[in-house]
């Protein structure tokens, strides 16, 4: 982090500090929205439901994999911002390689684990005769690499960390385009089928990687990977895990959610799972673009917290949940008016598709609280709020999203199978606005008095 960006951060007008760190990470997030639609869309290319189905059935992987990259992608990330706040350049140093080498070693244990138990998971995740085939064939290949999945995530968020948050997303956009160049000559050109789609993805993650590490042995980086910085300590981990742990486990419920979505939507018809999933990825688009805001404020709420500036860190909060409610608002919008058009770009099925405007148009319901709930979010877990971040965090899937599916399926039938992802969103994002106005006001009492509220 150089002094530009620390005066950016530290100093410039609130606004302009925001968007300038938010926009990148925008884009990146729209570039990784785009990297998750790019095997649907390809495979969807073939007009079989079966394909299309098996991609969806290697998401929840997908989201174990981006939970166990965001114990470092956030933990970490949450405490190099404060502590380059602080001014305490060699711990943030020591946190970064700690976090780099540690993620290369769970990695491993993941591929391992996955690869032993994948006929079991697979099963558990709903496949059935038709889908089980292309299901393994992706899952496969993924859960081989996930460490250059996982490394992929959590390197992002350790670049963004101290305010870089232009080079994260080239690097994205780097991986994506690998990916998307790739794709098509893999599945098509090659003949390979959906086990190119998964091979393409690699890639993309692979060359993304190898960026983020020349970006960090370079002299635009004041942090490092170096092996002798392997230093770790109980307060980092400690730090690192009380935020990065909330994080990473609402993801993986999340991943335990998705295998209870698709078994759900199995029992409607493989129709639903392909459709499920491509609205997943459709309406995740709009979630991660609201996500890149409020991930472009989390270097600039960590520094202003470490450095003790809890009136400029207000500000940017306050800035950056009206502009994430507008954003969310305007993807609701299109989402109602164009729902058969989106879901039509990667599919031409009629069952599939109006199965998917049923659920696209009950999603919306939630979408305008997305703002709220993620920005909430993003902040607890910059400010080091470990309990409050883990509520936010984990209380989507575990106090809301599981018990409405049970009931919901059990009294409404597949109407209430499309309202229970909206109904979550919107029960979630009113505990974090409880959990937040509290803080907020001792914020305010803190600046009035000169010092930091912990």
């Amino acid at each position: 982090m150089d002094n530009k960006t620390l005066g950016l951060m530290g100093s410039a007008p609130v606004p302009k500090a925001i968007i300038k760190l938010a926009v990148p990470t925008m884009l990146g997030m729209v570039a990784q929205a785009i990297y998750n639609l790019v095997d649907v869309f390809f495979i969807g290319m073939t007009g079989d439901p079966d394909l299309v189905a098996g991609v969806s059935l290697a998401m929840p992987l997908f989201f174990l994999l981006q939970g166990i990259g965001s114990i470092f992608a956030i933990g970490s990330a949450s405490y190099i911002s404060r502590k380059l706040g602080e001014k305490d350049i060699p711990e943030a140093r020591r946190s970064n390689a700690v976090s780099f080498y540690l993620t290369c070693a769970v990695g491993g244990a993941v591929t391992v684990v996955s690869l032993a138990f994948k006929s079991k998971l697979l099963m558990v995740s709903g496949a059935s005769g038709n889908t089980y085939g292309p299901a393994d064939q992706y899952f496969t290949i993924i859960a081989a690499f996930a460490i250059v999945l996982i490394q992929n995530v959590a390197l992002q968020g350790q670049v963004r960390s101290e305010g870089a948050t232009m080079r994260a997303t080239i690097g994205l956009v780097i991986g994506i385009a690998v990916n998307i160049v790739l794709a098509p000559l893999f599945i098509f050109t090659f003949g390979w089928g959906i086990a190119g789609a998964a091979w393409a993805t690699v890639a993309g993650a692979a060359v993304g990687d190898i960026y983020f590490i020349l970006y960090f042995r370079s002299s635009r980086s004041m942090l490092t990977l170096s092996p002798k910085e392997m230093k770790p300590n109980r307060t980092m981990l400690a730090e690192i895990l009380k935020i990065g742990v909330p994080a990473a486990i609402s993801h993986i419920v999340m991943s335990a959610s998705g295998i209870i979505n698709n078994n759900y939507a199995a029992s409607y018809g493989d129709h639903v799972v392909a459709a499920a999933g491509i609205n997943m990825r459709l309406c995740g688009m709009a979630f991660m673009l609201v996500m890149g805001l409020a991930t472009g404020f989390q270097p600039f709420a960590g520094y202003n917290y470490g450095a003790g500036n809890t009136g400029r860190l207000t500000q940017g909060l306050k800035f950056t949940l009206v502009l994430a409610t507008v954003l969310a608002c305007c993807f609701t919008v299109l989402f109602l008016l164009f729902n058969k058009e989106f879901i039509q770009i990667f599919i031409n099925d009629g069952p599939t598709i109006e199965a998917g405007r049923q659920i696209m148009r009950a999603f919306v319901i939630g979408m305008p609280v997305l703002g709220i709930q993620v920005t909430l979010m993003i902040t607890f877990q910059a400010l080091g709020k470990s309990v409050r971040a883990a509520i936010v965090t984990l209380g989507r899937q575990c106090l809301f999203f599981i018990p409405l599916m049970v009931c919901l399926n059990a009294y409404y039938g597949f109407s209430g199978f499309v309202l229970v992802q909206p109904l979550s969103d919107i029960c979630t994002t009113g505990i974090a606005f409880a959990l937040a106005a509290g803080m907020i006001k001792g914020f305010g009492k803190s600046a009035e008095a000169g010092g930091v509220g912990r």
